[in-house]
């Protein structure tokens, strides 16, 4: 039996030094009968704006959000779900997250991809996960 693996050069307590904040989003879509017809998942993001990023970790922050730890490194991961429903045929080519400052949406990350058709009634789920540091 073959067998697929994954290693890193890279020692786990340095994997966020660069950007200090890792982000992954999977993407679901179901129809109105509540089946699965679209799946995306990435961690490489078209727009990412750390600043407003952690701006919005800030006030996200909950008690609740796990504390792990890796290589004697703790890390906070905080896991928000957006939810979308179709209220009229379209075609998405972006998941995104943004805040709202003043009246205005400031979009924080965004994964491009080539799109997916939904129709009114469809369900769009976006799960955010976000690990960095606990300091």
């Amino acid at each position: 039996m073959e067998h697929s693996e994954a290693q890193s050069q890279i020692p786990s307590n340095q994997l966020l030094s660069e950007t200090e904040i890792f982000v992954f989003v999977q993407t679901i879509v179901k129809n109105s009968d509540g089946q699965l017809i679209t799946y995306l998942t990435s961690d490489k993001f078209t727009d990412l704006d750390l600043d407003k990023l952690q701006i919005l970790l800030e006030n996200e922050e909950s008690e609740d959000d796990p504390i792990i730890t890796v290589d004697g490194q703790k890390f906070r991961v905080t896991q928000r779900l957006k939810k979308l429903q179709s209220l009229e045929e379209n075609v998405i080519a972006s998941t995104l997250i943004a805040i709202k400052q003043n009246d205005d949406l400031i979009q924080v990350a965004r994964f491009a991809h080539d799109g997916y058709p939904i129709v009114e009634g469809d369900e769009v789920f976006s799960v955010w996960t976000f690990i960095r540091p606990f300091k």
